[in-house]
């Protein structure tokens, strides 16, 4: 049977094969990838997985329903360039992709792999840094000629996004621990997506 590790098990493992100042932000970092990458497979359970679910929450709450699906893709948004900004900003170090490079840089091969992937999954990001500097962080004011338009925002360009960042964590986790992470796959607790569609279909039923 495999053995699970708890929260602390997985920092120490990461420190004892990385080193504390790696280790550390590595095992930062694989958290909030964890968290954006469960908050996604809800957003694409909910809102991209097949039209009958859509359906159901047209009957049921259309508003609240469209709102939660803007909200989500726009959170998803916000937190792909909060892991790919840069080192510091506004005189805060932040936590973020582009550090990961610099804790390398003790193996000069390893290093130039990480900096290529951190710098690929910063490009694919691009799309969403424009959309949280001028739609969601900030409002661009409106101008007499009119409004650049924003990038392109769809499920495909976020996860050409995710698939960069899991492919710049996975280099540094088989490096060092010769095993990588899936991050797509995960089980869904309960409470979750499945439980809320349950819940709605019977209310709906009555």
């Amino acid at each position: 049977m495999a053995e699970f590790l708890n929260e602390d098990q997985m920092q120490n493992e990461a420190v004892k094969t990385m080193g504390s100042s790696l280790g550390e932000l590595y095992f930062a970092l694989y958290k909030e990838v964890v968290w954006l990458h469960l908050k996604w497979k809800d957003f694409r359970a909910l809102f991209a997985s097949n039209r009958e679910r859509v359906d159901l929450f047209n009957r049921a709450a259309p508003d609240f329903f469209g709102n939660l699906q803007r909200m989500m893709f726009e959170d998803a948004l916000m937190h792909l360039c909060r892991l790919t900004d840069p080192p510091q900003s506004m005189g805060h170090d932040n936590l973020t992709l582009q550090r990961l490079p610099d804790c390398c840089i003790s193996v000069p091969e390893l290093c130039s792999q990480v900096q290529s992937k951190v710098d690929a999954a910063e490009q694919k990001t691009q799309f969403a840094r424009d959309w949280r500097n001028r739609a969601l962080a900030h409002k661009e004011l409106p101008r007499p000629t009119g409004l650049q338009l924003l990038a392109q925002a769809n499920l495909q360009n976020v996860e050409d996004a995710l698939e960069k960042i899991r492919q710049t964590m996975n280099c540094i986790e088989q490096h060092y621990q010769g095993s990588t992470v899936n991050y797509v796959e995960s089980i869904e607790p309960p409470g979750g997506v499945e439980s809320l569609l349950r819940h709605l279909k019977r209310s709906l039923e009555i």
